[in-house]
C-alpha cells in the first residue's frame, strides 16, 4: 500500500502571520489545499492522511469539516464519514476491495514536538498496521509540487531496490532564483519530500536530485509566497 503522509503540523513561525501556515491562501485556496489535490491526482497513491498537532488546531478543525462534508471526496465511490476513521480503516486494512483502490482520507495527531520527532511517531504508527507499507512524506508548504512530479519520485522510487528515499534540489536552483534554503548538505537542498517504508528504523536511503524550481518553493514566509507569485505570472513555473 502506498500512502501519502501531508505534514501539517508544524508552527509555521517563520510566515510571522496570525494563521497556521496550512491555511494560508495562496492564490485564492489554502496551501494545504494545493496539495491535497496534487495528491490527489496520483495514479498511485491508495491513501492520504494529514498529519496534524497541537500547533495547527484550526487545520484539523478545517481537514475534518471537509472530509465529513465532502462524500464525494474519493475519485470512485461516495463515502459516509465513518469511513474516514482509523477504525474502519484498521478493519479492513488488508482488504483490496475497501481500501487499496480509493482514495481514502484522513488525519492522523502528532504531539508536535518537533519534526523528527513526529517523524518517529508516524511510522511507529503505521508499523503497527503493517511494515511494508510506502510512506511518501510531503510538507504542506509545497503547492508546486504537482501530480506528475509526485508520480515521477514514485516510479523512481519503486524502480529502486532501497528502503527510502529522499528529494533534493541543487543549491544552483536557490541561487538563481535567489531563494534562501534552509539547510544545505553537499550542496544539495531537501525538497521537503521523502519515502519511507512503515517501519520506524534507520533506512538504506537513496538520494533523488531533481533541478526543478518546483520542488524548491517552499512558502515558508510572505516573501516566499511573493516571489512564488512573480515567478508563476512570469510563466517560470508550472500552473497550479
Amino acid at each position: 500500500m502506498i500512502i501519502a503522509v501531508l505534514m501539517a503540523g508544524g508552527k509555521g513561525k517563520r510566515m510571522n502571520i496570525n494563521i497556521e501556515k496550512p491555511l494560508f491562501k495562496f492564490f485564492d485556496k489554502y496551501l494545504i489545499d494545493h496539495v491535497l489535490d496534487n495528491l490527489k491526482g496520483s495514479k498511485y497513491l491508495d491513501k492520504i492522511v494529514i498529519a496534524v498537532s497541537p500547533h495547527t488546531p484550526e487545520t484539523k478543525k478545517y481537514i475534518s469539516e471537509k472530509f465529513s462534508n465532502n462524500k464525494n471526496y474519493t475519485d470512485n465511490k461516495n463515502y459516509n464519514n465513518k469511513n474516514y476513521n482509523d477504525e474502519l480503516y484498521n478493519q479492513n486494512y488488508h482488504d483490496k476491495s475497501n481500501i487499496y483502490s480509493e482514495k481514502l482520507f484522513n488525519y492522523l495527531e502528532t504531539p508536535g514536538n518537533g519534526y523528527v520527532e513526529d517523524l518517529s511517531f508516524i511510522l511507529s504508527h503505521f508499523e503497527k498496521k503493517s511494515s511494508d507499507d510506502i510512506l511518501l512524506f510531503i510538507n504542506a508548504d509545497l503547492p508546486f509540487v504537482s501530480t506528475d512530479i509526485i508520480d515521477h519520485i514514485l516510479e523512481k522510487y519503486m524502480k529502486n531496490n532501497v528502503d527510502a528515499m529522499s528529494v533534493l534540489v541543487p543549491v544552483s536552483i536557490f541561487e538563481e532564483y535567489g531563494i534562501e534554503p534552509s539547510l544545505i548538505l553537499d550542496n544539495l537542498v531537501p525538497a521537503g519530500l521523502n519515502i519511507l517504508l512503515s517501519r520506524n528504523k534507520v533506512q538504506n536511503e537513496e538520494k533523488l536530485i531533481i533541478p526543478q524550481i518546483e520542488l524548491a518553493l517552499n512558502i515558508n514566509t510572505t516573501d516566499d509566497a511573493e516571489l512564488a507569485y512573480y515567478l508563476f505570472k512570469n510563466n517560470q513555473i508550472h500552473q497550479i
